[in-house]
């Protein structure tokens, strides 16, 4: 009996012992703030607003720049001018070369639709049509009827052949301008750059446009994708068309012959990556002509006059003729010769 006091006794001291704090272990950590209840409304103030966004909608037909310019007057140029040159602090200026040529209509969207810093969104004003309408009137802040004249005029002449006379693409790989929803992400400056160095296929324009013409057709192109009348404006005629003068080869070009064998057949492997890449979109994959106006150089006849003639043929390469762009931005002397050798291939 008394061994089983004992027992008990001891259960019970070291019960009491397991349920007393610990006198060794230091003071805990500063105490966690208690939470607000799931039930209790959190402090507005300091409440984190949900981000919004724009879902990208895009109109049934052509946005209109004569639909947008009433718009623009009523919701925009109390602040933006109207003129478009703007107002108020802060509000930008449309008639601003290098800001819109860095633009990108899609930007300009999300802009107008949910607003931007002291700017209001006009999602719930107007509808996703009127925005695109009132986006590119404010395109025509940077450009005028004079420039789009001169840019149509240059565009029929230098690149209507692959693009097409709409701007959709009438040769395999040329862009659809007319598709804005691959054109509205592009920045005039995208466009100018591609335009100048060339991209894929399409050569360098650099040496045949002055700056102001590969503008002005950048400028024309985007319209594929907007109508850009507006009433009362006065349109440019285009320029008149100027007569297709001859070549005037540097002697650089015509004292050259081919430094390779017309018949080897290692170059005329290296001349097809040249061709496939630069050449077979407007002069077809087997050189018979993939466009008016292009020769055949699957007649003996013709291979033999480039073989005759190979250095007027390659200052046709370099400079360019009508409207064949010049390649000597984008290739090298041997490169051209390695094409040509390529395309004398196809008569043999």
């Amino acid at each position: 009996m008394t061994n089983k006091i004992a027992i008990l006794s001891s259960t019970i001291i070291l019960l009491l012992t397991a349920c007393a704090a610990p006198q060794s272990l230091p003071s805990g950590p500063t105490p966690i703030p208690t939470l607000i209840p799931a039930t209790e409304p959190s402090d507005p103030l300091t409440a984190t607003a949900v981000p919004s966004f724009s879902i990208q909608s895009y109109p049934a037909g052509l946005p209109s720049a004569e639909l947008g310019q009433e718009l623009y007057q009523t919701n925009c140029a109390s602040c933006h001018g109207e003129d478009g040159n703007g107002v108020v602090p802060g509000a930008r200026n449309f008639g601003d070369l290098d800001y819109m040529r860095g633009e990108t209509p899609a930007s300009f969207y999300s802009t107008v639709t949910e607003g931007r810093g002291e700017m209001e969104g006009f999602r719930d004003l107007m509808t996703s049509d009127e925005i695109w309408d009132v986006i590119f009137y404010v395109w025509r802040f940077s450009t005028d009827a004079e420039t789009l004249a001169l840019g149509g005029h240059l565009y029929e002449a230098n690149c209507q052949v692959c693009h097409g006379m709409d701007g959709t693409g009438e040769v395999l790989g040329a862009a659809d301008l007319s598709d804005l929803r691959f054109v509205d992400n592009q920045a005039p400056r995208d466009f100018y750059l591609i335009t100048t160095q060339g991209k894929g296929s399409m050569p360098a324009w650099q040496g045949r446009l002055s700056q102001e013409e590969r503008w002005a057709v950048i400028d024309y192109v985007r319209t594929f994708s907007y109508d850009p009348t507006i009433p009362g404006e006065t349109v440019a005629q285009p320029p008149p068309t100027a007569a297709v003068e001859e070549i005037v080869c540097d002697p650089n070009y015509l004292a050259q012959t081919n430094p390779f064998d017309w018949s080897d057949p290692a170059v005329s492997i290296a001349g097809q990556v040249i061709y496939d890449q630069a050449c077979g979109m407007c002069h077809g994959v087997d050189g018979s002509g993939g466009i008016p106006g292009t020769p055949d150089y699957t007649k003996p006849d013709i291979t033999e006059d480039l073989r005759t003639n190979s250095g007027e043929k390659l200052c046709i390469v370099a400079e360019g003729s009508k409207s064949m762009p010049g390649w000597k931005e984008t290739l090298t002397d041997q490169q051209m010769w390695e094409a040509l050798t390529y395309i004398y291939s196809f008569g043999k």
